[in-house]
């Protein structure tokens, strides 16, 4: 798997991220809520590019996707650790009412990642949880699952 490919796994993610699509309960509450809620949605690459030495920083963003409509955007910066097979990533994904922050880890070999909600601002500032996602059926495409309360 490039690290490309390894990043839009990631995208969103998070953090992430990639934090959107439609709840199951609608739409994300005012953060104090403590209702749970849970986000399933694809991630599509817009564009990346490789830094730092050696090229082991990858800076990319992607477009959020649910039911075929765009939910967000997101920007993702992913440090590669080529020992352990591993890139760690900072998602921050913007949506109308706020912007939700993932950091998260990519399993490079097997393309999927686990990862933490960090926070965020506007309806997300202080939500906490966690998001999973693995690649999707097209390269430049993955699919996450975040859960969340705050």
């Amino acid at each position: 798997m490039n690290r490309t490919s390894v990043i839009c796994v990631v995208a969103g993610a998070l953090a992430t991220g990639a934090l959107v699509a439609s709840t199951t309960a609608g739409t994300a509450s005012a953060s104090g809520s403590t209702r749970g809620h849970t986000l399933t949605f694809t991630t599509h690459e817009l564009g990346s590019t490789s830094a730092g030495k050696g090229g082991h920083l990858l800076i990319e963003s992607d477009r959020a996707v649910s039911s075929g409509h765009t939910i967000g955007y997101t920007a993702n910066t992913c440090s590669f650790d080529f020992a352990t097979h591993q890139a760690h990533c900072y998602v921050s994904l913007a949506r109308p009412r706020g912007q939700m922050r993932v950091r998260a880890t990519v399993d490079v070999d097997t393309g999927t990642i686990t990862g933490k909600v960090v926070g965020g601002t506007g309806a997300y500032q202080g939500v906490t949880g966690t998001v999973t996602g693995r690649p999707g059926s097209h390269p430049n495409v993955s699919r996450f699952t975040i859960h969340w309360k705050g």
